[in-house]
């Protein structure tokens, strides 16, 4: 039996999938320290984080089409909105963010000569 050849990503996807697996750490932690705090019950933040875990996953597998990185960008813009909820949540929020900018600036740029060698 042969094994199917990989299919290769581009940096953009690499870039916004490191991006997302940091988001997905950030949401452990926080539910760990939220639950710690106990200003929430511990079914209401596992159930948060596991629904959070679950969009970020989900959207580290739809990276590799467009609109699914249009998508993840919608869920950057939910992930700043924790500021209302709480400032060092967004603020932890907004560190992650920050990595999906730059993943989305920078990943075009580096797999614009790969797209078009002639240049």
């Amino acid at each position: 039996m042969m094994a199917r050849a990989r299919r290769e990503k581009s940096a953009t996807e690499s870039l916004l999938q490191i991006a997302v697996m940091l988001e997905i750490a950030v949401v452990f932690f926080g539910a760990l320290a939220l639950n710690g705090l106990k200003l929430y019950s511990p079914t209401v933040v596992w159930v948060g984080a596991g629904v959070a875990f679950l969009v970020l996953a989900a959207i580290n597998r739809l990276l590799r089409y467009q609109w699914g990185v249009w998508l993840g960008h919608l869920v950057q813009v939910g992930l700043l909105l924790s500021f209302l909820w709480d400032v060092v949540i967004g603020l932890s929020a907004a560190v992650v963010v920050a990595f999906w900018i730059f993943g989305a600036i920078r990943g075009p740029q580096l797999d614009r000569p790969r797209d078009h060698p002639e240049r």
